[in-house]
Order: C-alpha cells, then sequence, then structure tokens
C-alpha cells in the first residue's frame, strides 16, 4: 500500500509502474472494491443472473443504434460502449494514464481518503478472436477500438470478470491511497495538468461541467 499525500508522490508512486503491464482505477472511498456494477445489486428483474444482466445488454443494443454513428463490432464492443455510459455490465472501467484515475478518484467531494487501483497484467484479451465474452471464466483485460471520444480521451481499458459479485483481489491489485487532506490540491493540480472534465469529457457537457468548476465556489 502507498500514501500519497502530494502530486510529487503520485508522481514517484506511477514512475515505478510498467506503463505497459500496468492499468489504473480511481475511486473516491477507500471502501469501494473491485466489483462491476452488475454485482453490485442484491438482485435483478429476473432470479437468472446471467440470463438478465444478457437481457439488459440486448436492450441496450436494440435502442441504442439511432445514437451511434460507429457500430460496435461484437459483444465486448458492446458491453465497453454499455460500461462507458452507465449501463450495468461485468466490466471495470480502467485507464492506461494514472493521472485519469488520480482525477477520478479526487473528481467529487468526499471527506475521507480516495484510492488508486493498479493492475499488473501482461496478457491482453484479443476481441477478435477469444469469442463469447459471457464464456470466459477468468478475469482478463482488453481495449476495444476507440468507438467513443470519451474511451479515447481517458486511455480507456477494461476488465471482465466472470463473477462480477465477487469484488477482484490479489497480489496482482496494489492500492495507492490519495489522503483526505490533499484531494482538492490534487484535484487543481491535475487541471494544471490537462486532466479535468472538459478534457476527459470531450463534449458540451464536459465543457460546461469544467466551466462551472472554474468560475464557481463548487468543489
Amino acid at each position: 500500500m502507498i500514501q500519497i499525500s502530494s502530486f510529487s508522490d503520485l508522481h514517484e508512486a506511477a514512475e515505478k509502474y510498467d506503463a505497459g503491464t500496468v492499468i489504473f482505477r480511481g475511486v473516491k472511498s477507500i471502501a469501494f472494491e473491485l466489483i462491476p456494477k452488475i454485482g453490485r445489486y442484491n438482485r435483478l428483474y429476473s432470479n437468472n443472473r446471467l440470463k438478465e444482466e444478457k437481457r439488459i445488454l440486448g436492450i441496450f443494443k436494440e435502442q441504442a443504434i439511432p445514437y451511434l454513428t460507429n457500430l460496435p463490432i461484437n459483444d465486448w464492443e458492446w458491453l465497453a460502449l454499455a460500461q462507458h455510459h452507465g449501463l450495468p455490465t461485468r466490466l471495470l472501467d480502467w485507464t492506461r494514464n494514472p493521472l485519469v484515475a488520480a482525477y477520478f478518484a479526487v473528481e467529487s467531494e468526499y471527506d475521507g481518503d480516495s484510492l488508486i487501483y493498479a493492475y499488473h497484467e501482461k496478457r491482453r484479451i484479443s476481441i477478435t478472436t477469444d469469442g463469447d465474452p459471457f464464456g470466459r471464466s477468468k478475469v482478463g483485460r482488453f481495449i476495444p477500438r476507440h468507438i467513443t471520444p470519451r474511451i479515447t480521451a481517458q486511455a480507456g481499458v477494461f476488465t471482465i470478470h466472470p463473477a462480477p459479485q465477487v469484488a477482484f483481489e490479489g497480489a496482482s491489485v496494489e492500492r495507492l491511497i490519495i489522503k483526505k487532506d490533499c484531494r482538492r490540491s490534487l484535484k487543481k493540480t491535475l487541471f494544471r495538468y490537462g486532466i479535468h472534465r472538459g478534457s476527459l469529457f470531450p463534449g458540451l457537457d464536459g465543457l460546461a461541467k469544467q466551466i462551472e468548476w472554474m468560475r464557481t465556489d463548487i468543489y
């Protein structure tokens, strides 16, 4: 476990990682485990969780097409797209950029320590040859085609979790604790390095949120 009390601490911690094998995930609270959104619900619409999970994705696929300019080529990309827009899936969002992870950890106001997970994994799933994502038996990481500007801007990577109700942990996962006293100052420093709502969420919504942060007393 690594303690982060300043931007220099974050920089020092990030320098020790191999950029080719480590990905990062920032969360607001140290209590947040690596559990995909679909696994956080006590129950779904039907008792057959896998069947219901597939149905949720199916509804998204049926109704998302009018809003897309580039269609996903398989269920791996559909899952990534759905996950990125908030649908409950068996995926978790990660980034190859530790500064992006840090931003998501400190973006929202919170009176407590935040956390960056660092996951070491050399292997990568080939989404063109690996078949059905719902048939996979091990946690793995994959990079979809950059089908949305947000995934590109955030250096997005995903992990898939065959048992989404079970917290992912182990020797391959490290924890970087961002101390609560430095959260606000770290967010300001990240802005100076070009890591902010406007750059990570390209479009008018991200721009509006960024201007609000810059010009008001919002956290």
